[in-house]
């Protein structure tokens, strides 16, 4: 288990480092709804748009056929932040408040509500990368292992929306995503091949273990709706298998735990079963997927890790062919539903943000990639040198992510055009032909980003 125990350590390490406690852009409209669930405790969103009316600018609106404050954002993220959000108000109470009035200003809530929150967020990707290493260790080594997940972490916009951005749907997306496939291996028995003795146990997983995946994948479309189809692929492989009662128990409990979504859009927009989006501008925001290559190539150009994950499917594929259709399911669906969307671009964002959910699917690809370093008998063969290439690609991809991702912070917040970001090649530019690079990083992390900036950090 020290592979395991490193990862952990270094992971909090990592995003330590690039933790920024402030609550901004779509942000807000996460927080309004965490706020209203755990402070009010009711769905009417007027003390909000009070309480966040400095920071607020399309988060929430006034719909004029209803009469009322409305949010068109997911709220499934409140579900899960509440413990940490109820965590905060009790911090500040106790008076472990910083800068209080800078706070309220930039994000409508004191910092103790967002530290708390940023602390949850970081909780919620800490976990879904120890489940990745276990799953990634069937293929490779533990060490090997825990390079990948922490470099897919690090090489992806997961890290970003866990840390920098700590209140969003991605961030608990991932981790419930995570949670459901990890799930969808145990129960299945996809990595292990019974004895006589232990093949009837396993075609009969225990009870609990299907509420629990039920209730993982509700909790999951609650967070991102775009998930729906990620659940959906799940629920093909169970019917494939036949496992015909797991099938029933998981997707009774799912539609029990999706029951507040009708409520609460039944409430603003007095109808159960529409989309916020359409309701507010008289515009479909889906359409046909006719950008979904645009999104295919935007994540690999952003996060070229993923090159690994691409390149793991065929020996996936050779392992067990069935999952390898769920992982390109997967992939392929929120290729499609994100490709379909008005912004398929994902407006001011740090890469694909929204194909991150899939952290746990790129993970295995990567290490069937990978696999078990070739015996010194092998080693000779091309066949079995590829674990070797892979490692060193591999290496060589995460020295590249960090890089672009300090190119990155330093282009977001000192470009002269003012812009959120730009391509890679346009941000890598900038970043190597700044005449103060390392001065003017220094600062912007100071400022921004660590423990450091926690008292105030730059918006």
């Amino acid at each position: 288990m020290l592979p395991l125990v490193v990862l952990i350590g270094v992971s909090i390490i990592t995003m330590l480092r690039f933790d920024r406690p402030l609550i901004r852009g779509d942000g807000v409209a996460y927080l309004a709804w965490v706020d209203t669930f755990v402070r009010d405790q009711d769905l009417d969103l007027t003390n909000q748009y009070q309480r966040f009316q400095a920071v607020n600018s399309y988060q929430i609106t006034w719909d004029n056929d209803t009469q009322r404050f409305v949010n068109i954002f997911p709220f499934g993220v409140a579900f899960l932040q509440a413990p940490f959000y109820a965590l905060g108000g009790a911090l500040k109470e106790a008076g472990l408040n910083q800068n209080p009035d800078y706070f309220i200003q930039m994000q409508g809530v004191e910092q103790a509500y967002s530290l708390c929150l940023m602390l949850g967020a970081n909780l919620m990707a800490l976990i879904a990368i120890g489940l990745a290493w276990f799953v990634a260790r069937h293929f490779t080594d533990g060490w090997t292992a825990a390079v990948l997940t922490w470099g897919m972490f690090l090489g992806t916009p997961f890290l970003y929306y866990s840390t920098v951005s700590p209140l969003n749907s991605h961030n608990p997306g991932a981790f419930l995503t995570t949670c459901m496939i990890y799930l969808l291996l145990k129960l299945a028995g996809a990595f292990r091949q019974p004895s006589a003795q232990e093949a009837e146990q396993f075609r009969e997983p225990p009870l609990v273990g299907w509420i629990v995946l039920g209730a993982v994948a509700g909790l999951m479309v609650l967070v991102r709706w775009q998930l729906l189809l990620v659940a959906a692929s799940a629920w093909g492989l169970l019917a494939w298998e036949r496992r015909w009662k797991g099938l029933l128990i998981a997707t009774v409990v799912a539609a029990v735990v999706l029951l507040p979504l009708p409520i609460v859009w039944n409430h603003l927009f007095t109808r159960p079963f529409v989309v916020p989006y359409n309701e507010t501008t008289n515009e479909s925001f889906l359409k046909l997927p006719v950008n979904a290559h645009r999104v295919f190539f935007r994540m690999l150009h952003y996060s070229p890790i993923l090159l690994l994950s691409m390149a793991g499917i065929p020996f996936w594929w050779r392992l067990n062919r069935r999952w390898t259709i769920l992982a390109v399911a997967m992939i392929g669906s929120q290729l499609l539903i994100n490709g379909s969307t008005r912004d398929w671009y994902d407006g001011d964002s740090f890469g694909a943000r929204r194909m991150s959910e899939l952290y746990l699917v790129y993970v295995l690809l990567a290490a069937a990639l990978l696999n078990h370093l070739p015996s010194r008998e092998q080693f000779r063969q091309w066949g079995t040198i590829r674990p070797v290439i892979g490692r060193v690609v591999l290496g060589g991809l995460i020295i590249y992510s960090v890089i672009f991702l300090l190119a990155f912070f330093l282009f977001s917040w000192t470009n002269p055009l003012g812009v959120f970001s730009d391509s890679p090649g346009v941000m890598l530019s900038y970043y190597f032909d700044h005449p103060y690079r390392q001065e003017t990083l220094a600062a912007v992390i100071h400022t921004h980003l660590g423990p450091q900036a926690w008292s105030e950090p730059g918006p």
